[in-house]
């Protein structure tokens, strides 16, 4: 099985909701890049990241979703994190970005989160 697969599932016409996998880390962070890349490219304004799966995320996982936050937030649109572990949590803790991030519960809560936006 391949631990790092990101997947991307379109919910609406403006939000899309990507699965990094189980690790988001060195060997995949180009395909979170690309996936959100696609997904603004495409018109999509909300990215949801769902982290139901996710094990283990690096500096440069995190960087992948970092470096496009601003460039949807300065489209009217945003990333917003959902189903995050604490480990996972707390490595965005550490790097005091809790704040920076949107997060939600879940993706219901995130979905009603970009509604909220709209």
């Amino acid at each position: 099985m391949n631990e790092s697969v990101v997947s991307r599932t379109d919910i609406s016409p403006d939000t899309t909701v990507i699965d990094p996998g189980q690790q988001l880390d060195n060997n995949n962070a180009h395909e979170m890049v690309d996936a959100i890349g696609r997904a603004q490219a495409e018109g999509y304004r909300y990215v949801i990241i769902d982290m139901k799966n996710l094990q283990f995320i690096s500096s440069s996982g995190v960087g992948s979703i970092l470096g496009s936050v601003e460039a949807l937030r300065e489209a009217g649109g945003d990333i917003v994190l959902c189903n995050i572990s604490e480990d996972i949590k707390n490595v965005f803790r550490v790097l005091d970005l809790l704040d920076f991030m949107t997060i939600a519960a879940d993706v219901d809560q995130a979905r009603e989160r970009c509604a909220g936006k709209r």
